[in-house]
């Protein structure tokens, strides 16, 4: 029922667009309750022993630091979150990609444009970095239970593909 009301909701904001900001470190306490959505939603039960928020909310707290990207969508409440690091490369101590951890928008606001909205946005930063010298590609990935979302139509290429025990 939470879930049916909450979807309510979010469609009843049409024509309130989710904002796109950084993350502050006072965001941290709802992005953790946000990720245990996430992962709860993860295919293979992956990761659903880890539970570790200290080291979550010190990894985040990195992150919004200059680490990488910490993106919210929101209106009223948070919908959305986006989150990346700055990763050095094996092959080279001169090259650096920005690597999404976490791409998640809740499922009653899935229909909305908080994710394409969070996907920009995170385009428009990392586009930003490459320019500035502070890596040199970006990544996104997308899950086995993700929607059919083409980032070919956004520039991205397919590089390969992961498989898990």
């Amino acid at each position: 029922m939470r879930l049916v009301k909450n979807f309510l909701l979010c469609l009843g904001r049409e024509e309130m667009r989710p904002n796109i900001r950084h993350a502050s470190p006072f965001d941290i306490p709802t992005i953790y309750k946000l990720l245990k959505e996430y992962r709860a939603e993860l295919p293979y039960g992956f990761l659903s022993d880890a539970d570790d928020e200290k080291y979550v909310s010190q990894m985040l707290s990195n992150l919004i630091a200059g680490q990488g990207i910490v993106l919210i969508a929101e209106t009223d409440q948070i919908e959305g979150i986006l989150i990346a690091g700055v990763m050095p490369s094996l092959w080279s101590s001169k090259h650096f990609f920005l690597t999404e951890f976490a791409y998640f928008v809740k499922q009653e606001c899935r229909n909305g444009t908080s994710g394409y909205r969070l996907l920009a946005k995170y385009l428009e930063e990392a586009i930003k970095m490459k320019e500035e010298g502070r890596v040199t590609n970006f990544f996104i990935s997308k899950m086995v239970n993700s929607p059919n979302l083409d980032y070919g139509r956004y520039g991205f290429q397919k590089l390969e593909e992961f498989w898990v025990i």
